[in-house]
């Protein structure tokens, strides 16, 4: 079947016609571009931004910023998004007609939801690029950027870091001009015709390699030596990889969650930081992925992530990080206090603030005397502590908004409560900010067979 789906593929090939469209189409001058079958990449590149667009830009954006701050709770130092533009928003002109993208688009509209300083946006600057290279940024024959692009959009990353972190050294510019351009097979776009050794392309190569940078690359769950020597380009990896460089600019370390495109970008980042823990960005961020295990684990100096601009939109980018909790200090300021209107499962002891347990549903409804506005609050301070000395208990905190007639999943976060006095910041809640009043909270208590009897008080709304 491969040798029919070659033939056909040959004969049509010259007349622009793809035996396989969903994948690739045929542009200009032998260029070849990604179909619909990725993320519906020419059908939401051609419509201009739609209202959904937008919505969904302010979700991920609300969500990022909730990471942001959980970062910044465990002692990251800078968080930042590189999106890797498609191959057809920088060469537009080698698209058929047909199939030529919006300006503005989707990309823009997720920019104008989300707070834009967590993001790099390499658009504006390899648009500007390409102009003045003879050799193109990415390669005709493959969905990626190459050594040139991604060595372009590697060092407006440096310059935009460089302003927050002006600590960092980066690589000298030498190492990102054009050494040689070697040939190649054709790329993936060229695979999917069954044509790869019939569309050559051309490899660029940079001064990266003049660097003295020795990479060992581990498997971080079991630390085996998986490669030593030199500083090769390092494929997305589905599981957590390590990658020591021995001579690299700055002695940190940096959680870099990437697709693909981080491929040919992965020499320079090895060049520039002395640890790097990679994983595909789609496995950290999955439900049940190692984001925050690697976070709490490793404890990175920076995490980057690099995605293509087609995937930035996920909907796994608006996922919730766990609730941030701080220990309460003097700095907090009381606003408004909550008042139990209602239990269940839970037996009042012998003094206000004691209960036991005597159901498998236990929780307390709260109510405040005056409707929150969740922006014009910070934090929300929690005291509880176990008759059985427990150092943790599983909570369930629920917040009622706007006129919600009850609580539900959607508005709630579970999270381990150290027990003691702490502050839960209610921005790293999912939706907390997007919700205009919040008339109600609910706390379940979702230990078993532990802290049966506890003490909590009445839940305070603060500022800090």
């Amino acid at each position: 079947m491969d040798f029919i789906s070659r033939w056909a593929a040959l004969l049509l090939y010259p007349v622009g016609i793809s035996t396989d469209s969903n994948q690739v189409i045929i542009g200009r001058d032998d260029w070849l571009f990604l179909g619909d079958l990725y993320e519906e990449t020419r059908t939401i590149d051609r419509r201009p931004p739609s209202a959904a667009d937008y919505v969904s830009g302010q979700e991920i954006g609300s969500a990022i910023e909730s990471w942001n701050r959980y970062l910044s709770s465990k002692g990251v130092k800078l968080f930042r998004i590189m999106i890797g533009p498609n191959k057809g928003t920088i060469y537009p002109e080698n698209l058929p007609i047909w199939a030529k993208p919006s300006i503005p688009n989707a990309t823009d509209a997720l920019l104008v939801g989300a707070n834009t300083i967590h993001y790099v946006d390499f658009r504006s600057i390899l648009l500007k690029s390409k102009a003045s290279h003879s050799v193109a940024l990415y390669y005709k024959t493959d969905t990626h950027w190459n050594a040139l692009g991604a060595g372009i959009a590697f060092q407006a990353f440096a310059q935009q870091v460089g302003k927050v972190v002006p600590e960092i050294q980066w690589p000298p510019q030498k190492i990102y001009k054009l050494n040689r351009v070697d040939s190649r097979v054709g790329g993936d776009l060229a695979n999917f015709l069954r044509l790869t050794t019939y569309l050559p392309d051309l490899e660029p190569v940079t001064y990266i390699s003049s660097l003295a940078v020795e990479t060992t690359q581990l498997d971080y769950d079991t630390g085996f030596i998986l490669r030593q020597g030199g500083n090769p380009q390092v494929n997305a990896p589905n599981k957590p990889l390590l990658v020591q460089s021995c001579g690299a600019l700055n002695q940190k370390k940096v959680l870099w969650l990437r697709d693909s495109f981080g491929t040919v970008m992965s020499p320079f980042m090895a060049a520039t930081f002395s640890e790097v823990l990679q994983l595909h960005w789609a496995e950290a961020m999955k439900p049940g992925g190692k984001f925050v295990q690697l976070v709490e684990e490793w404890e990175p100096d920076y995490v980057f992530f690099t995605v293509v601009e087609r995937a930035s939109r996920s909907p796994w980018f608006a996922s919730y990080p766990p609730p941030v909790l701080v220990p309460l200090g003097s700095k907090f300021k009381p606003i408004q206090t909550t008042t139990a209107v209602g239990l269940n499962h839970l037996l009042q002891g012998t003094t206000t603030n004691e209960f036991q347990i005597i159901g498998n549903d236990p929780f307390f409804d709260f109510t405040v005397s005056e409707i929150i506005k969740p922006k014009e609050v910070d934090y929300l301070s929690i005291s509880l502590s176990c008759a059985d000395g427990s150092q943790s208990v599983p909570l369930q905190l629920f917040w009622l908004v706007d006129k919600q007639p009850y609580f539900d999943e959607e508005h709630s976060a579970r999270f381990l409560f150290r027990t003691g006095e702490n502050l839960i910041d209610l921005h790293t809640l999912p939706k907390w900010d997007s919700a205009k009043s919040i008339t109600r909270v609910r706390v379940d208590i979702d230990t078993q067979d532990s802290c049966v009897h506890f003490k909590l008080g009445n839940p305070i709304f603060g500022v800090e």
